[in-house]
């Protein structure tokens, strides 16, 4: 395991900087300790649960600057540095929930927030909204974009970014002007030193995204129209308006529109379905596509280039993300950042717009949770920058194992086991922790919540169940009409693989799981029975039919994405009875735990409460916590604690560690 010392002598050389403001780790290794020292204590839950110390980190276009924010006792706090100087600011950002910070200008950080509350324009009870904030670090004054400005909310809907016209920073953002029917949804830039809006374009309620210059000029833009079932791809022609280039009729599975091409005269859209399914293409003004970019494996992205944002090459993610630049140079700071970090998983975080040899990197190994680093490879010098979890000692971080196994059918699944440190990985009590979603996937990268299980003596077992992103559209395909199903013996599978070699002992499995994750506990406890001893569904569903109303209800539409998306996995409305958890109460034999936030406007806390009162009249073992303030998301740090503290209170009464 390589402590700090390690970590900077690892950087080639290169003069290292201090941070002193902010906490970083002990420059010693961290190689656990020797046969005379005792282990260090197990840390409390808390110090896992604990928002990590640096939630989003940004480096300013000259790279002279670095922006992050950091939490304590549930306040939000703006950090910035000045390298060369050392100096330092702190501002507190309150209690609002804080989404991400980035650089507008050499002088000025944009903070984004977000809010549950609900607009009497907007479908649905409650939505999300977001906020953009711009701070001026050397007045310290705070504006937020769109306030006050006659006809719109203070909300965002997207299109932040940074944008430099003749020498000068912009802002980009678009919003809904709340009195126009038929171009509503309006692209603003924003002047840093008034701001002040001008408007760059007017489209539709239903426009998704616009491609725009480094200057800010508009190249493309593109729109899902869910009553004619259309998305439309549209060009900015060169006296003006826009002309249709393409369009394509498709429901759920519609392109995306995702970034300049290789010149400012051309797109990159990724295709969903069809020929090109799973694919990037280039698009020309004229309608021309490119072949594909790329047909090497699934689980990748496009990069675009620092300075210019013209496409750049592909960053592919397996157990972790490696780097193809089709600019030679480009590809040289990939390698040198990748070799900077030894024994380490290194991820490229930014770089300097104006010089891309100046870079924030972050890395994970097996003893560290996660350190992020300036480098500046012009000057040859470096600078740490912090932890994530400054305070969990090396001998309390176990680094997840790739396996795969075959399921029933014999499809093979993929997923991650991490082991309790300091135990013998034999016999062990195991934790199903089965992914939200479920159309996403889970990594090899630290995530606190398999740690903390792992430090209480348990194995934790992630499985990419079918219907997980990552292994090509068949495997998604796998899973349509597979909830309660093979979606869930995909997870028992698992269990059952892992007891053959006796890693784990079969009569001692628990499940937990939130989102989609969470119905699965839920199913495990009334569909797929005699594999687990208790069950914890954080946020899950119980009624997939009343989902689906609250769906339709938040979307305005049976027929929108989010609707037709749903209905499609979860199969034949016919059988929807048949894998709703909360019509099989009567099979359960096992204490279930409810958990669910009051704020959740993705899965209706409706289902825990009908589930919690569905289970008490059948006289089942439930416990149910209504957290006030929580989101879908676990975004309250205070909320998060007491959810935590509740599961391994369970966990160790109902399914303990030894």
């Amino acid at each position: 395991m390589g402590g700090h010392m390690d970590r900077r002598a690892m950087l080639a050389g290169m003069g290292a900087l201090s941070l002193n403001a902010i906490a970083v780790r002990a420059m010693s290794e961290a190689q656990g300790p020797k046969p005379d020292e005792p282990l260090p204590p197990r840390p409390s839950v808390e110090t896992y649960v604990r928002s990590p110390q640096i939630e989003d980190v940004s480096l300013s276009p000259d790279g002279k600057h670095i922006a992050l924010i950091t939490r304590s006792s549930g306040v939000f706090y703006l950090v910035t540095y000045e390298i060369a100087t050392n100096k330092t600011t702190r501002r507190n950002l309150g209690d609002a929930k804080v989404r991400s910070v980035f650089w507008a200008s050499n002088d000025h950080v944009l903070v984004s927030t977000s809010a549950t509350v609900g607009l009497s324009e907007f479908t649905g009870s409650r939505q999300e909204h977001w906020l953009a904030h711009i701070i001026d670090i050397r007045t310290n004054t705070l504006k937020t974009l769109f306030d006050r400005m006659d006809g719109f909310y203070n909300t965002v809907e997207g299109g932040l970014r940074r944008i430099k016209h003749e020498g000068k920073y912009y802002v980009t953002a678009s919003n809904y002007k709340i009195d126009h029917d038929l171009y509503p949804l309006c692209l603003y830039k924003f002047d840093l030193e008034s701001y002040r809006g001008k408007l760059i374009d007017e489209a539709y309620s239903y426009t998704h995204n616009w491609v725009v210059t480094p200057s800010g000029l508009p190249v493309a833009r593109s729109h899902h129209d869910r009553i004619r079932k259309e998305w439309t791809l549209e060009y900015r022609q060169p006296k003006g308006g826009w002309k249709k280039i393409y369009k394509v009729k498709e429901a759920v599975d519609y392109p995306s529109l995702i970034g300049l091409g290789r010149t400012e005269q051309s797109v990159i859209i990724y295709i969903d379905a069809g020929d090109n399914a799973g694919e990037y293409l280039e698009v020309s003004a004229d309608g021309t596509f490119s072949e594909p970019l790329d047909k090497d494996g699934y689980n990748r992205s496009p990069m675009f280039h620092p300075t210019t944002k013209l496409f750049a090459g592909f960053a592919r993610w397996d157990d972790w993300v490696t780097y193809e630049y089709n600019d030679p140079r480009m590809q040289k700071l990939a390698d040198l950042c990748k070799g900077a970090m030894p024994e380490y998983n290194v991820s490229i975080y930014e770089f300097a717009e104006e010089d891309p040899r100046k870079v924030l990197i972050y890395g994970e190994s097996s003893g560290d949770p996660g350190t992020y680093y300036f480098i500046d490879f012009g000057a040859g010098s470096s600078l740490p920058v912090g932890q994530s979890y400054p305070d969990l000692p090396a001998e309390w971080i176990t680094q997840k194992k790739p396996i795969k196994y075959k399921a029933a059918d014999g499809l093979e699944i993929h997923g991650y086991l991490t082991l309790p440190p300091n135990r013998e990985a034999k016999n062990l009590p195991l934790i199903v922790l089965p992914h939200g979603g479920p159309h996403v996937r889970d990594t090899s990268s630290f995530d606190w919540e398999s740690q903390l299980y792992a430090s209480r003596g348990y194995a934790v077992l992630q499985p990419n169940f079918r219907g997980s992103t990552g292994y090509g559209g068949d495997f998604v395909e796998a899973s349509y009409g597979q909830w309660g199903r093979k979606m869930q013996t995909d997870l028992s599978d698992g269990v059952r693989y892992l007891a053959k070699d006796g890693t784990i002992d079969l009569k001692r499995v628990a499940i937990v799981g939130a989102s989609y994750g969470g119905y699965a506990a839920l199913a495990g406890a009334t569909l797929d029975l005699g594999v687990y001893r208790c069950a914890v569904s954080v946020a899950g569903i119980s009624d997939i039919k009343a989902m689906l109303s609250f769906d339709t209800n938040q979307t305005g539409s049976s027929t929108s994405t989010v609707v037709l998306s749903l209905k499609r996995s979860v199969g034949d409305k016919k059988t929807l009875d048949e894998i709703s958890p909360i019509n099989y109460v009567d099979k359960v034999t096992i204490p279930i735990l409810l958990i669910h936030g009051k704020d959740d406007i993705i899965v209706d806390i409706g289902q825990s409460r009908k589930m919690e009162r569905a289970l008490k009249k059948a006289g089942k073992d439930v416990t149910f916590i209504e957290l006030k303030g929580e989101d879908h998301w676990g975004s309250n740090e205070e909320k998060r604690l007491e959810s935590s503290n509740a599961i391994i209170a369970f966990l160790e009464k109902h399914n303990p560690p030894a």
